[in-house]
């Protein structure tokens, strides 16, 4: 459907489309690399319907502006509790039921970054095993990215407060190499050609058997 034809369309479905739309990129940014056309717009018409019942009702009540608002409102609300938690449960009830193992993400590297587990450290080795690694609990607050950048295709930037040499030698940063006198923040990117492994420390409320927090 052209531009042209989605003009001519009834004002109510023009404004069914439009919120759909922007439901569905909340919902899934970051986890459509898979999806096929028939994806996008069965799910772009399930938000659209939210809108359209809420237009239809707001509209009764309400100023035409507020309840072409409140449409577009509450389609974009029901894609963020789903992305938040309406996904999760629902991959958990199949997990728990052993129906699959799978995760439902495009991979488990955008699994991983999309889920909002708090990150304590991060190491990330090159393909000349030199690693990098990012205190990420130590870094002071308002850096630019903070506290690292990441993409799906596996790209890295981080600030670096330990580099661990081929040979294994360690360099350790204070803060201040990090942000230098000039209040410059050093950001280094590592490429996803050129890394070997990532090791994560994620915070939890685990104890382990030695009664210690475990990813402290």
């Amino acid at each position: 459907m052209s531009i042209e034809e989605v003009l001519k369309l009834p004002f109510e479905m023009q404004l069914v489309l439009a919120a759909g739309y922007m439901a569905y990129r909340v919902a899934v940014t970051g986890l459509d690399r898979n999806h096929r056309t028939t994806d996008v717009v069965f799910q772009v018409l399930t938000y659209g319907l939210v809108a359209y019942v809420t237009y239809d009702l707001a509209a009764k009540v309400m100023p035409l502006g507020v309840a072409m608002v409140s449409a577009v409102t509450a389609s974009i609300v029901t894609a963020s509790i789903w992305r938040k938690f309406g996904r999760n449960f629902f991959v958990g009830i199949l997990r728990a039921s052993k129906v699959t193992r799978e995760n439902f993400s495009p991979s488990t590297w955008d699994h991983i970054i999309q889920n909002d587990q708090k990150w304590a450290y991060i190491s990330v080795t090159r393909d000349d095993d030199v690693a990098f690694e990012s205190n990420l609990q130590a870094l002071p607050e308002g850096l630019p990215f903070e506290p690292l950048d990441l993409d799906t295709d596996g790209n890295v930037a981080i600030y670096v407060t330990r580099r661990i040499s081929a040979k294994e030698e360690v360099t350790d940063y204070k803060i201040e190499d990090v942000i230098d006198k000039y209040g410059r923040a050093h950001l280094t990117y590592i490429p996803a050609s050129r890394i070997k492994a990532i090791t994560i420390s994620l915070g939890t409320d685990v104890i382990s058997s030695q009664g210690e927090v475990e990813g402290a």
